[in-house]
């Protein structure tokens, strides 16, 4: 009898130490990021929407200012549609001022396409980081476009690798 329980205590031990090496060195540690959250909650992402905007304004006030000459002038031409010069000028100065809206909007387009590539391009390197420093083995990124149909919310790090990325763009370690 006793052997038995001996027996039966050994088929248990062996089982579960089979269990644990399946479990750390078989199985893959896989999770994923819901990258729009962790993209938009990154502090380097906030600076540079900031920046952004205050060249933004800058620029809007250029564009508001070559407007308001460009209404004065029409103003001036409606009291006084037979003069050949104001119209001139007015032609010249509405062109400018279609010229100046389209670089900005350009400008402003080019910017915006540098910072998100810029922080896209960092949040990246953060995050082979965090894999490497935490043992994944797969991070996937989930975007809204397909890429993870389906993920258990337990597999989800948005969190954690939001405030890691955000630490380590501080330089916190």
């Amino acid at each position: 009898m006793f052997k038995k329980i001996l027996n039966v205590c050994g088929i248990v031990c062996l089982v579960l130490l089979s269990l644990f090496v399946y479990h750390n060195y078989f199985q893959k540690k896989v999770a994923y990021v819901d990258i729009p959250k962790v993209f938009n909650a990154f502090e380097m992402k906030k600076e540079l929407q900031e920046k952004f905007k205050k060249t933004a304004i800058v620029r809007k006030r250029v564009v508001d200012s070559l407007e308001f000459d460009l209404q004065l002038l029409s103003r001036k031409l409606q009291a006084d549609q037979k003069n050949q010069a104001l119209m001139s000028e007015f032609d010249m100065k509405r062109e400018y001022y279609f010229k100046q809206k389209n670089q900005i909007e350009e400008d402003n387009a080019a910017m915006s396409n540098q910072y998100d590539k810029q922080i896209l391009e960092r949040m990246s390197q953060y995050m082979v980081d965090y894999g490497k420093e935490n043992n994944y083995d797969l991070i996937l990124g989930a975007d809204g476009n397909g890429t993870v149909m389906y993920a258990n919310e337990i597999m989800n790090i948005s969190e954690d690798v939001s405030k890691y990325v955000n630490d380590k763009y501080k330089g916190v370690e």
